[in-house]
């Protein structure tokens, strides 16, 4: 008896562990945000259509790249929300798209700046986040030397040299570039700071599931079908709205 006991116990662990999806993220509100309970609109999603499927949802906060590393390794399942390059199919596969990120240029609002392609950013001073795609010209752009970039591990970095004048622009996420601005500034410094009209790039957000693995590709296939229902019937579409409303808190997924 107590054998089985133990046996049972044991095969009850090892189904309540098989049935727990550990995703890594970062702070990027509204998408991700680690100091509310719900954890910011795409985690809520997220759970959502797992919880639906019978998983449970472990989010890890890890910076960007570091979660990238962490799924080749195969010690996270999933990480979101990124942009899907190539560069990063070379060790993941991607979800359905989540939605879709509009990615422009924050500047002071003193600076008159002007320009129409990547080849006019060389004369800017540009702060990125590691771990960041910012589209693939952007990318190969500073792959290749062209830009003058200053990186930093740091997510809020960029704003900070922008406020005090020691960058020209900081490319952001308009949704993400402006929840950040409203938490780290006054009023009077958020009023010098604005984006230009012009967009960078316009990618769609995804999950990155571990490439070859099975659990992770059956995981993939739980959460297409879950996020397929919620864009037939109008849930993602409102989601989407929501964010470039700039309040991600009009879109609640139905019980």
């Amino acid at each position: 008896m107590l054998l089985l006991a133990a046996l049972s116990a044991c095969l009850s662990a090892h189904a309540h562990a098989h049935s727990i999806v550990r995703i890594g993220t970062g702070d990027w509100a509204p998408y991700v945000d680690q100091q509310r309970e719900d954890g910011g609109a795409l985690s809520r999603l997220v759970r959502h259509i797992f919880k639906a499927a019978g998983y449970q949802v472990e989010f890890v906060y890890y910076p960007w790249d570091r979660n990238l590393l962490m799924l080749e390794h195969g010690s996270l399942d999933a990480v979101m929300p990124y942009i899907c390059s190539q560069a990063r199919q070379r060790v993941s596969t991607c979800s359905d798209t989540l939605v879709k990120g509009e990615v422009v240029l924050f500047q002071r609002t003193d600076q008159q700046l002007s320009w129409t392609d990547i080849n006019d950013l060389r004369a800017f001073r540009i702060a990125t986040t590691l771990g960041y795609s910012y589209g693939p010209q952007f990318d190969a752009a500073v792959q290749s030397g062209q830009l003058q970039v200053q990186q930093s591990g740091k997510e809020d970095t960029g704003f900070r040299l922008l406020e005090l004048g020691r960058v020209d622009v900081h490319p952001q996420d308009r949704a993400v570039g402006y929840a950040m601005l409203q938490r780290m500034f006054t009023p009077e410094a958020r009023a010098l700071i604005t984006h230009h009209p012009r967009v960078l790039n316009t990618e769609p957000l995804h999950l990155l599931f571990r490439k070859g693995d099975a659990r992770a590709d059956r995981l993939r296939e739980v959460f297409n079908t879950g996020l397929r229902r919620l864009a037939e019937n109008g849930e993602l579409a409102r989601l989407q709205q929501a964010l470039y409303s700039g309040n991600a808190d009009q879109w609640r997924e139905a019980p």
